[in-house]
């Protein structure tokens, strides 16, 4: 029977020691509450630990980053999937810290698990930057910008590839990046504001225009096709809350000749959410019959 969760106590206590640098006891706890090897990590539990080191007081944050970057440290294809937990968290955790204030240390940090190879950190690192644009949607969205016009970096990726699609493409961005600035921005409670939604929007259309600047050959690559697969939702999730700005977007998607723009349009004309713009969505649903 796995053991229950810590307490808001417990959790304090042991990032009180994680802070000094005893990182044993938390890192225990939190493995044993991960629910991993299994179909659905523990996000209770990482939410709840974000909300302690959020309030990390101004001091301590130092040590902080630097007890989440060593989790983050740790490499893909550890022998234990749950290391990857470890992981994972810092990076949700690293969006609380730099929630709570502007932090280049968790910036930093922030920006290295959105282009992680362990799909589970850059979930949670999309996860991190709702928290900062909740908490302050200026500065969220100053960072999905810079994460849209950021140039690829190795990170222990194959360097002369990626210098092969920038040379190509001439877009020198990087797909993992723009992938969490789009799924960052696509959620609802934080598009209830017109100019949330707008501004959502004009990321979306962004991340789109990364995808769209790939040299064909390159299209297949893993990094591509995780950036594809998320704007085969986030741009419907835009247009439901910003249809002045989302709906041309779909229909520009679906008259393309790029069959990646128009996969983009199918995936989302799909989506339960578009129903009440069926209407204005008949152009784009009429250009994919066609095609």
């Amino acid at each position: 029977m796995a053991a229950p969760d810590p307490t808001d106590d417990e959790f304090a206590t042991l990032w009180d020691a994680a802070l000094s640098g005893d990182h044993a006891g938390l890192e225990q706890r939190l493995v044993a509450g991960s629910r991993l090897p299994g179909p659905r990590a523990n996000l209770e539990l990482a939410h709840r630990f974000a909300d302690r080191v959020g309030a990390t007081p101004p001091e301590q944050r130092v040590a902080a980053s630097a007890a989440l970057a060593a989790w983050l440290a740790l490499p893909a294809g550890e022998p234990d999937p749950r290391a990857e937990y470890l992981a994972a968290v810092a990076a949700l955790a690293a969006g609380a810290l730099l929630a709570a204030a502007p932090d280049r240390n968790a910036d930093a940090l922030l920006t290295s698990a959105a282009r992680d190879a362990r799909w589970r950190v850059r979930e949670l690192a999309a996860t991190g930057l709702q928290r900062v644009l909740a908490a302050d949607w200026p500065r969220g969205l100053a960072q999905a910008r810079a994460w849209l016009s950021d140039g690829f970096v190795t990170n222990g990726r194959d360097s002369r590839r990626i210098a092969t699609i920038r040379d190509e493409s001439r877009a020198g961005r990087d797909p993992l990046l723009a992938r969490a600035a789009a799924a960052a921005v696509a959620e609802p409670p934080l598009l209830r504001d017109p100019a949330h939604a707008a501004d959502a929007c004009r990321i979306v259309a962004e991340a789109v225009d990364v995808l769209l600047a790939v040299p064909a050959p390159h299209r297949r690559d893993p990094d591509v096709r995780v950036l594809r697969k998320a704007l085969g939702y986030a741009v419907s999730v835009v247009a439901a809350a910003d249809p002045d700005d989302g709906v041309p977007l779909l229909e520009r998607l679906a008259t393309s000749a790029d069959p990646d723009a128009r996969w983009v349009a199918r995936e989302n004309l799909t989506k339960v959410r578009l129903a009440p713009l069926a209407d204005r969505l008949a152009a784009a649903r009429d250009a994919l019959t066609r095609s």
